[in-house]
């Protein structure tokens, strides 16, 4: 702007829509200094930046595929609820003497977690956080347990693993209290519902060294039974006192790829790609091709003191099951179908001629099994009586539901039914299915009636599970 004295000017307001004249002069240079006063003020309060207040508060991340959050700063609080792998949430507290964190949930509520660098990575200044004491909680809790109820349909513990050697969880079978406890495969409750056994490979390949492990239900106490297993430990099962577990293993021999062979003798059962070679010099030969195989047997050891002794058992035995009823007896799956086991007179006989049954599981009472069935093309749920009588097949996809897809123009899909587990007092039996597109667990009447999910949708939200045809215990569950 360029007034002159004595000139009338026009000044234009930004922001004000119209203009302001005045007269310069003695006055007007009065009035011109106040207006500039007043733009610059405006201009001020427009262009301030704005101080933005920092968040200093230390941040904790979960570096594992799920964590516990507890009422308090140690495994005997109980667990309050679960962070998901790259949760990050805010320190508000520390306990120096159990090296834990009390955190700000994102709901606003708080917890506790562990500190240790292989579970937790905390960002941020720490000296200021205060030191908070630990809740009485804990020692009335280990001091005054609950009378324990008579089991129920819907009482006791679940155990269940998302898949063969990832996480491994627990949950109340109302559907509440879910908690992460560790990893590993297979795992299995204790008579008492106390302790889950479990196993671990060191390495996914065939032959691996392996190990058994315990942990109690509360995920504390972790600690292994037998390390160093040459092939592939799995499959844990408690004996009816829970002083010793019985598992499978590999044995020496067998082969992790296929093999190329040639003979002049018989072609051995399972072969393929068979072909007569003749030689230069006018010999023949078969020459064919064998399947992965590996050969498998059974071990039990003693949990307080890792004593163990192999069994007498076949090249191929899975799964053991440990009658509740008859502690001198083994039920296991094997190559021709489900084979008794005495353990004590080390006699063995056959209790089905088929080799469809799979990952046998005995009913409380010790009076029925249940299988995981190879239907034709896909798995279902069997139960017969321990003699081997009284066969029946709970599970079976609808026609109806055939029928919708083909008229949807969809290709019929079978529903999978798979790790069948029974209920504490036998009424139920859970079990994991993939009838709605995901694999989920469903429980229905022992009978087969009534089945549907176990737990309210949303329950086990985020939690995939996998199951890979290979005799997976995937579920336990006891009082």
């Amino acid at each position: 702007m360029s007034g002159v004295e004595g000139q009338e000017s026009d000044i234009k307001v930004p922001g004000s829509g119209g203009r302001l004249r005045f007269w310069s002069g003695i006055y007007g240079v009065g009035l011109r200094v106040l207006f500039f006063g007043l733009c610059l003020g405006l201009m001020g309060a427009i262009f301030t930046p704005v101080v933005i207040a920092q968040n200093n508060t230390p941040r904790l991340t979960v570096m594992v595929e799920a964590l516990n959050v507890r009422s308090g700063p140690g495994l005997s609080y109980p667990v309050t609820g679960l962070l998901k792998q790259d949760d990050a949430v805010d320190v508000i507290g520390q306990h120096p003497a159990s090296g834990w964190w009390q955190i700000q949930l994102p709901d606003g509520g708080e917890g506790w977690v562990t500190g240790v660098s292989t579970y937790a990575r905390v960002s941020g200044d720490t000296a200021n956080v205060p030191e908070v004491a630990a809740p009485l909680a804990a020692a009335v809790m280990e001091t005054t347990p609950a009378a324990p109820l008579p089991p129920g349909p819907g009482d006791g513990t679940i155990v269940f693993q998302a898949s063969s050697g990832g996480p491994i969880y627990a949950i109340d079978a109302a559907g509440s209290n879910l908690r992460y406890l560790t990893t590993g495969l297979d795992p299995a409750l204790s008579p008492d519902g106390r302790w889950v056994a479990f196993t671990r490979w060191d390495s996914p390949g065939f032959g691996a060294l392996g190990s058994v492990w315990v942990i109690k239900v509360d995920g504390s106490g972790e600690r292994p039974i037998l390390s160093g297993i040459a092939g592939n430990p799995k499959s844990p099962t408690w004996s009816p006192d829970g002083r010793q577990l019985a598992f499978n293993m590999q044995l020496a021999g067998g082969h992790g790829e296929e093999l190329r062979l040639c003979g002049k003798s018989s072609v051995p059962a399972g072969a393929y790609d068979i072909k007569w070679i003749v030689s230069d010099d006018g010999r023949g030969s078969f020459c064919y091709t064998l399947p992965p195989e590996s050969f498998w047997g059974l071990r039990v050891v003693d949990v307080t003191t890792g004593a163990f002794r192999d069994l007498p058992h076949d090249a191929h035995a899975f799964s053991p099951a440990w009658d509740p009823a008859n502690d001198w007896r083994l039920v296991f799956d094997s190559e021709r179908g489900l084979t008794s086991l005495d353990i004590n007179q080390g006699t063995a006989w056959p209790l089905t001629a088929d080799a469809l049954d799979h990952s046998p599981v005995f009913s409380p009472d010790g009076q029925r099994l249940a299988v995981t069935y190879l239907q034709h093309n896909h798995w279902d749920i069997h139960v017969l009586n321990t003699d081997g009588s009284g066969r029946i097949r709970l599970t079976e996809t609808p026609l109806i539901s055939i029928v919708e897809q083909r008229l949807r123009g969809e290709e019929p899909r079978i529903w999978n039914n798979v790790s069948a587990t029974w209920s504490p007092d036998g009424s139920q039996i859970a079990f994991l299915s993939d009838r709605s597109g995901q694999w989920d667990i469903w429980v229905m009447n022992a009978d087969g009636s009534n089945q549907r999910p176990l737990f309210p949708a949303g329950t086990l939200a985020g939690i995939d599970f996998q199951y890979n045809d290979v005799d997976e215990r995937m579920i336990s569950w006891e009082r």
